[in-house]
């Protein structure tokens, strides 16, 4: 279903279900490599990939105030954008995240099934996860918390 035939939905609904959606495996690979791509903190960064995967999952959903909402899907399409689309390169045991363990990465994927991947990823990057969309989410979700005060 395209974008533009289904209901909208908030920024966090849309990423959840495409998310959710994916093979486990690349949910904890995708999960792992957020954590390891956005901490300082090495012990976090050697953390099971199911233990990346369940507090990255309740991350993204956790409740929070506007800015910081809008803030945390921005880095979401940040850091997927660059692993989802370079991800041959990001897959090679030479490359950059060779800290990733080779039992959780991504190359067990077909080339079929990362085309799907990748263009259901353009159509939600294009749809509530763009600039403008997010943005909209933002001020309703601001103007919606001042009216509630």
């Amino acid at each position: 279903m395209s974008l533009q035939t289904r209901p909208m939905k908030t920024p966090v609904a849309a990423f959840i279900q495409w998310f959710d959606n994916l093979p486990v495996t690349l949910r904890r690979y995708l999960a792992h490599v957020y954590r390891v791509c956005t901490t300082e903190d090495t012990s976090r960064m050697a953390a099971a990939p199911d233990e990346s995967l369940a507090a990255f999952r309740a991350w993204v959903v956790k409740l929070d105030f506007p800015l910081r909402s809008a803030a945390k899907m921005f880095y979401i399409r940040a850091v997927f954008d660059m692993v989802i689309l370079h991800q041959k390169e990001i897959a090679d045991e030479d490359s950059a995240m060779g800290m990733i363990p080779r039992e959780s990465n991504v190359v067990q994927l077909s080339s079929r099934q990362w085309k799907m991947v990748i263009d259901t990823w353009k159509e939600l990057r294009g749809g509530e996860l763009s600039d403008a969309f997010v943005h909209a989410w933002t001020s309703w979700m601001i103007k919606k918390q001042k009216e509630s005060k």
